[in-house]
């Protein structure tokens, strides 16, 4: 298979394109799939739980608090009446009933305020969590945000430079010719089609070559496309 030097030239840079084209999807394909951005998501979630928990739990408590406010407001109203009875009343048999009325009430109320004060103190706390556990949350939607904001400028980068590359490729692509382009699209579908000797080595493969091998491919002609006898690339000079 015969390609000038120009063509040689334009199908080595061809097969460095496509590998380049390659190693670019591969990159856009991982930073899409961030496992840094997968672990955020999944402790957002695992936040998320926390947070209904928490709420639920400032509700909950929430609703003691004014349980225990209301019975409390109505054990003061009853004192007040029974005080404005007692005042009124002149029957001291009356005023030892409602005397002890008033105490049994008195009592209810010392109970009353120190539950209240209990729930409160629960509330205090329980909102204190709730709060750390919202900050959290914000924490992680700030790192969220700033790691999807990187990932999206890394993959329009990558992108960009995927289409200047496609391109570049479609210039290249018209220095060879109809038949070499052909075989290089079947051997590209399988490997690095095209190499080099560097180093007494294939460039495509890595493979050291015997001395007999380098000296086949370098007695044929200029414009002759060699082939690397381990893999089977196509050698330019």
């Amino acid at each position: 298979m015969k390609l000038d030097k120009v063509g040689q030239s334009a199908l080595l840079r061809l097969a460095e394109i496509d590998l380049e084209i390659t190693q670019i999807k591969h990159e856009i394909s991982s930073a899409i799939d961030s496992k840094e951005l997968e672990g955020l998501r999944f402790q957002l979630a695992i936040v998320a739980g926390e947070l209904i928990a928490a709420r639920s739990d400032v509700e909950n408590l929430e609703e003691s608090q004014k349980r225990a406010d209301d019975d409390l407001h109505l054990v003061e109203s009853r004192i007040a009446r029974d005080n404005e009875r007692l005042n009124q009343t002149s029957s001291s048999k009356d005023a030892q009933g409602i005397q002890s009325e008033i105490a049994s009430l008195t009592r209810r109320k010392n109970e009353l305020e120190d539950t209240e004060l209990g729930v409160l103190a629960e509330l205090e706390q329980a909102q204190k969590v709730h709060k750390e556990i919202s900050e959290r949350r914000d924490q992680i939607n700030d790192s969220m945000n700033t790691l999807q904001a990187e990932i999206q400028s890394k993959v329009d980068d990558l992108k960009s430079r995927g289409r200047k590359l496609t391109a570049d490729k479609e210039i290249v692509v018209g220095k060879i010719t109809a038949d070499v382009l052909a075989a290089y699209e079947l051997l590209a579908k399988r490997q690095i089609a095209v190499g080099q000797v560097v180093n007494r080595s294939c460039s495509a493969c890595r493979m050291g070559l015997t001395a007999s091998a380098i000296d086949l491919l370098a007695e044929l002609p200029d414009d002759q496309i060699g082939y690397c006898p381990e893999c089977q690339a196509m050698m330019v000079r």
